[in-house]
């Protein structure tokens, strides 16, 4: 009797062992055959949840609103400002390097038409004095 109440059990863990395998299998199969979900059901299932969740949201009341507009302006308007300055510093800085950029080249050129003048006014006394000597 043993032996077979061993039999029995043994048999019972096969079975057991198939029918869990045969269980694997027919998960697989339905994981790989999606059924195909019809696309009006989940359009309208999208836009069911939209509304509901436009019914949760806590909308402000127009002083709310009114309050939170000015701040925004007053903020744009101090911000603009800011930039303005920034902006006009800038190119009041620019304008002022090019000014000095301007009068130190017209500062060179006038240097330089000097200095041609006193080697030209040289040169005329050289050859005026060369000239009267060779004269004598």
């Amino acid at each position: 009797m043993a032996k077979k109440d061993d039999f029995l059990a043994e048999e019972a863990k096969a079975a057991d062992k198939a029918k869990k395998k045969a269980e694997k299998a027919d998960k697989k199969a339905s994981k790989d055959k999606k059924p195909r979900k019809n696309p009006f059901k989940a359009i309208g299932a999208f836009f069911k949840s939209v509304r509901s969740e436009g019914k949760k949201v806590v909308w402000p009341k127009a002083g709310e609103v009114f309050k939170n507009t000015l701040v925004v302006l007053v903020v744009i308007l101090i911000l603009g400002v800011m930039i303005y300055l920034v902006d006009l510093g800038l190119t009041q800085g620019m304008k002022g390097i090019k000014n000095l950029a301007e009068k130190t080249t017209a500062a060179e050129e006038t240097t330089e038409a000097t200095t041609a003048e006193a080697l030209e006014e040289a040169t005329v006394e050289d050859t005026t004095e060369a000239t009267t000597e060779a004269a004598e």
